[in-house]
């Protein structure tokens, strides 16, 4: 695995090769943005997500009639990604189709993560390329892990969610992260703010926002008002995550396009929920950013 580095004026950036994960995230002040992977609590940075966002029904995925094994989240976690473009400010890397992803997933690709940093934060894009013979379907997301507390003093419950605009509050229930299985109406201050703590995760797991109306959201302390802004513009769903039970220091903010199964879809990967069918031949851009406010 290796190791590059980024930066654009005062911000600086590690991205790890395995994984196309960004490892570290530094801006002006100097202080550590990205979760750093604590193997007792959760050992990942920032990781990407392709084909399937979240878990599928007994580990599998059908494909033309056929049934292959496909893991929550994907196969995208331990393959090494190639350099494919680098500066001194960004790098693409890339990951095309093997004999072990084809056991999962029958199709030639190539599926790019792009990190481009700016003043005081980042942009991570995904593109995707068909090159198969055949319409290929797809999912793609992102599952970056957040410092929070954001600032020395605060405690994690001195956060809040802060939608852009007024939502419902409908959050999709997938016991134990496996399978949706219903909703529930969250609470939001003036259709806006839900206040964070860690016993909101440790009895659902993940928040599944399907329905949102906004594309950006900040999480901010509620005094200071300092914290992240993060914009998501093409992707559907967001999910909101730490361990359960861990009362760990970070929080991930994960914008899918895509979703888990739910328990009366099918199990045929064109009928998922926001599920992308790219023509062969063709590609797909999408992004997200996390900027420092």
């Amino acid at each position: 695995m290796d190791m590059i580095q980024l930066r654009y004026g005062q911000t600086s950036a590690l991205v790890q090769t395995q994984g196309a994960q960004l490892a570290s995230l530094k801006c002006a002040d100097g202080r550590e943005v990205i979760w750093q992977a604590d193997p007792q609590v959760w050992a990942q940075h920032t990781p990407v997500l392709f084909p399937v966002c979240g878990s599928v029904r007994d580990g599998k995925i059908r494909i033309d009639g056929r049934e292959y094994p496909m893991t929550k989240h994907g196969f995208t976690r331990t393959p090494e990604f190639a350099v494919c473009r680098r500066g001194a400010d960004f790098v693409d890397l890339v990951l095309t189709a093997s004999d072990d992803s084809r056991a999962m997933y029958p199709f030639d690709f190539a599926f790019h993560v792009i990190y481009q940093l700016f003043d005081g934060g980042y942009t991570c894009s995904f593109l995707v390329e068909n090159r198969d013979q055949r319409p290929m379907p797809f999912c793609v997301g992102g599952h970056p892990g957040f410092v929070c507390p954001m600032e020395e003093g605060a405690r994690f419950e001195d956060y809040q969610l802060v939608f852009e605009q007024e939502e419902t509050g409908e959050n999709a229930l997938a016991p134990g992260g496996y399978l949706i299985d219903g909703s529930e109406m969250l609470p939001l201050e003036g259709g806006r703010v839900l206040n964070l703590n860690h016993r909101l995760f440790d009895e659902r797991d993940a928040l599944i926002f399907t329905t949102l109306r906004s594309r950006s959201v900040k999480v901010t302390h509620k005094v200071s008002g300092r914290g992240l802004r993060f914009d998501f513009p093409k992707m559907e769903v967001l999910a909101v995550w730490t361990k359960p039970g861990a009362n760990a220091d970070y929080l991930c903010l994960e914008p899918w396009h895509g979703m888990p199964t739910r328990v009366q879809d099918s199990d045929n990967f064109e009928d998922k929920p926001f599920v992308t069918i790219l023509a062969p031949g063709e590609s797909y851009l999408t992004w997200f950013t996390a900027a420092l406010i």
